[in-house]
């Protein structure tokens, strides 16, 4: 069971550690070997997905959670000589030896990232649209603090966007986020394998709702804040008969994401690790062994792309989480710990960053502030014994009791959900309002877009732009389109 969109009169979502995931999903006793998945010919279907789950899982914790001496630990277990020399392993029957004939060994990653990276991309842009809706539908001067916390979140999806760009080109993939095709049409599902949809809506509790969806932790437990008196504002697949090679193509590894990752932090997690399989491959192939650490797998290999395309901290002026260049893997590590941690929390937290190592900055992930909101109250200062188990864990559903936090529902404007530019044709104010609001927004990819492919000035138009977004939407959302509706942005491509 999924996390559902949640009821205002029930505090308590839908208990999601009863949700299907790839942890819980994992059949740790019965995995195969990591050099079983990557290189045996002759494993079935049913056990290529549970040793993708459950090596998936394994890898991305330690890498992301920086255990690199565990990792080669791993690594050394998994990987115990040369494929062609292998001795015949638990899992195959006597007498076979591994052999890298096709599968990973051949198979082209490009075309594989582009599409996976990409589909990032669009579930990052996906976002920014419905949170800023949200945004500029408060009217001025009311909801100061709700306010603060949406601009906050939908910034750090924009740097979110911006560092999957920078993976994009560190392994020499031009990233696109301006074409039409790269445009989210609203209401819309998440390119993931969630049970609701994300709109353009105004500021609401179920537009809040929605936002606490979309940031779904993948872990059911997190530890609870503690109590201070002060409070600071801030499987699908039947047995298959032994068959040879067609195990790891695209439309498998795509289809394994699809039917098994439900969150946003479980995309970037399986991705994650096709990224490291891809890496370890590029090794094998370039030295004829496997990697037996990190310091191995980290440079060259898929990086290949120009350094002098990526965004840097100096060129970013979001204001907001950090941005990180990538030239190797250590480079995507930091990229997806930023994402998930602001996404979900990091370190079993509901902190961005570990709060225990005291870092500049470390505030809620993006699914507590929007707990906030919607509960209206802080997490900090609240008392969260009666929630917490014998180890001081509490579900993620846990309702913020700390101070109040005041939110005034009424005080928005009564945008049409999910206009399109099309319902103002009749209106010529309204029409050409619009088709400005979607041209800006286009400029502003455009800038984005400028940006990752090399011209990094670029990015400083952005801030001109959003300052023009806010005072367009407001505009459109200040006039009635009908009896009991106001117009709204559309974040539409602009027609010709």
């Amino acid at each position: 069971m999924r996390q559902k969109l949640i009821n205002k009169t029930e505090p308590q979502e839908t208990n999601i550690s009863s949700r299907s995931s790839l942890a819980q999903n994992t059949i740790e006793a019965e995995a195969i070997s990591l050099q079983s998945l990557l290189f045996d010919s002759k494993i079935n279907k049913q056990d290529w997905i549970e040793g993708l789950k459950y090596h998936s899982k394994t890898l991305t914790n330690l890498l992301l959670n920086n255990q690199i001496k565990e990792f080669n630990e791993y690594l050394s277990t998994q990987f115990s000589g040369k494929i062609s020399s292998l001795q015949p392993s638990a899992e195959l029957s006597k007498g076979q030896l591994l052999e890298p004939k096709k599968g990973l060994t051949e198979l082209d990653y490009r075309p594989i990232l582009q599409d996976l990276l990409q589909t990032a991309i669009l579930i990052e842009h996906s976002t920014i649209p419905p949170y800023l809706t949200a945004l500029y539908s408060i009217k001025d001067g009311t909801n100061i603090l709700a306010s603060q916390i949406i601009r906050s979140v939908a910034v750090e999806e924009m740097l979110h966007m911006i560092m999957v760009c920078n993976v994009m080109n560190a392994v020499s993939i031009q990233p696109s986020v301006n074409r039409p095709q790269n445009y989210p049409t609203y209401p819309m599902k998440l390119p993931m394998n969630v049970d609701f949809f994300v709109g353009l809506e105004t500021f609401s509790t179920n537009s809040i709702a929605t936002f606490i969806a979309i940031e779904s932790p993948s872990n059911p437990l997190v530890k609870a804040p503690k109590h201070t008196p002060e409070v600071e504002n801030s499987a699908l697949y039947t047995k298959s008969a032994v068959q040879e090679n067609n195990l790891w193509t695209f439309e498998n590894m795509k289809d394994f994401m699809m039917q098994n990752v439900h969150t946003i932090g479980e995309y970037y997690d399986v991705l994650f690790f096709y990224i490291v399989v891809f890496q370890i491959i590029a090794y094998y192939k370039a030295n004829g062994k496997i990697p037996q650490n990190f310091e191995e797998l980290n440079k060259g290999g898929i990086f290949t792309g120009d350094p002098s395309k990526q965004i840097r901290p100096e060129q970013y002026y979001g204001s907001g989480g950090k941005l990180h260049p990538v030239e190797a893997l250590d480079g995507v590590i930091a990229v997806f710990q930023e994402i998930k941690g602001q996404g979900e929390g990091a370190d079993d937290s509901i902190f961005d960053v570990d709060p225990s190592q005291f870092e500049e900055g470390a505030e809620l992930a993006h699914y507590f502030r929007f707990k906030e909101v919607f509960h209206e109250h802080f997490y900090l200062g609240g008392d969260y014994r009666p929630f917490t188990d014998e180890n001081g864990m509490m579900p993620v559903t846990t309702p913020p009791v700390g101070k109040e936090l005041p939110v005034d529902w009424n005080a928005a404007y009564p945008m049409k959900p999910n206009p399109k530019i099309s319902d103002y044709q009749s209106n010529p104010q309204l029409y050409a309002q619009g088709k400005a609001f979607n041209q800006t927004y286009k400029n502003l990819l455009d800038a984005i877009q400028a940006a990752v492919e090399g011209n990094a000035k670029e990015l400083e138009k952005s801030i001109m732009y959003m300052y023009a977004l806010k005072d367009q939407a407001i505009g459109l959302m200040s006039q009635p389109l009908n009896s009991t509706q106001n117009a709204g942005p559309t974040f539409e491509y602009p027609a010709n």
